[in-house]
């Protein structure tokens, strides 16, 4: 069901791609032909360098009508991200970060519920929430669009296309390198893709331990399972594999691997995403737990498919490739890196707090081996 959805959904992608271009194009060619716009050298640098003004600001914008659409649905900020500029609370005090942004978002509102909800409730909060980001853009861009066209102010019709583009193409349903557009989250929402379930299970995550270290209720937990189980194939279903980890390290971890049956480990292909690197490891870190690293067929051969996208996942890996190996010396320089990596706070880690308890029990391991 799951497969043919995802199917049915690509020529609806492809012809909302190609009228956002035809609507951006059309405005383009006839606002030049309208106002008999002279081409130079140097008209063509001003518009450039207003139009990377003007993507810095449309991000500026979009991420901050998400983070207004969410206060007004009830959510609380966790972090902004605008670029490399990041804003996060983090034991509830507010810090600035600049760090490289994640999995290729050029920005990210991430809130949380702080109160539990209904389903149905939390589905209807989560709508407008999604949708304030794009439609920021493009209240602003139709504002400026109108009077710049009318009078021919070259520099501020430039600004408004942008943010339409930047609106109009977050509204279409796409998936990229594991990342959802704007439009592809509200159609899960609306019923109309797969995944609605694996969202509201994920801000009720959130909503319980917004730190990730494995403090949620049994019903929760039973509830991911189901979710996981429902799923196959699919990179960003899997990776509620990873979230939900910290949960078993210390009471089933046996119940993760089994879990993860066709769903980690995966054959790599050239759509392979840093989420099945971050499936794989969370999966590697239960065999950990389960006593089981050192022994089980084939583990090295897995760990070796694990990319170097993401250094976290790099460095982690090389980890336990060391420790399997018996390099004591190498074990403990990739578990430093990847400690040093993390930081206080990573754009996709967060505070890290379960990663790093288990980079503490690899450290302890290493040592008294």
């Amino acid at each position: 069901m799951e497969t043919k959805q995802r199917g049915k959904s690509s020529w609806k992608t492809q012809l909302s791609q190609f009228l956002v271009g035809g609507i951006v194009g059309f405005a383009i060619v006839s606002y030049y032909f309208t106002h008999d716009i002279t081409i130079s050298l140097m008209s063509v640098l001003s518009i450039l360098l207003i139009a990377i003004a003007s993507f810095i600001f449309a991000i500026i914008l979009h991420e901050t009508g998400h983070a207004l659409a969410g206060k007004l649905s009830g959510m609380e900020v966790m972090n902004l991200s605008y670029g490399p500029f990041i804003y996060a609370k983090t034991n509830g005090a507010s810090k600035f970060y600049f760090k490289a942004p994640a999995m290729g978002y050029i920005g990210r509102a991430m809130l949380r519920f702080p109160t539990q909800l209904p389903d149905h409730e939390m589905r209807r909060r989560l709508i407008p929430f999604i949708y304030g980001g794009p439609v920021a853009n493009i209240v602003v861009a139709v504002s400026l669009l109108i009077p710049s066209y009318i009078y021919g102010w070259s520099g501020w019709f430039t600004f408004a296309l942008v943010q339409l583009f930047t609106g109009l193409s977050n509204l279409t349903s796409m998936e990229t390198g594991g990342a959802q557009t704007d439009g592809r989250v509200i159609a899960m929402l609306k019923g109309k893709e797969p995944g609605a379930d694996l969202l509201l299970i994920s801000y009720k995550l959130l909503q319980q331990d917004p730190t990730a270290s494995g403090r949620w209720t049994n019903d929760v937990m039973q509830e991911a399972e189901e979710i996981i189980l429902r799923y196959k194939n699919w990179p960003l279903a899997a990776s509620l594999l990873a979230s939900v980890s910290p949960y078993y390290y210390s009471r089933d971890p046996e119940r993760i691997i089994e879990l993860s049956e066709d769903r980690a480990f995966l054959e790599r292909t050239k759509q392979s995403t840093i989420l099945e690197d971050i499936t794989d490891l969370s999966v590697i870190t239960n065999y950990y737990y389960a006593g089981r690293l050192r022994t089980e067929p084939g583990i090295e051969e897995k760990l070796r498919q694990i990319s170097d996208r993401d250094k976290v996942s790099r460095h982690l890996r090389d980890a336990y490739l060391a420790l399997i190996s018996g390099d004591r010396n190498e074990a403990i320089t990739a578990i430093y890196a990847t400690e040093k990596e993390l930081g206080d706070w990573h754009p996709l880690y967060l505070e890290a707090i379960a990663l790093k308890s288990v980079l503490r029990d690899l450290l302890q391991d290493v040592r008294s081996s």
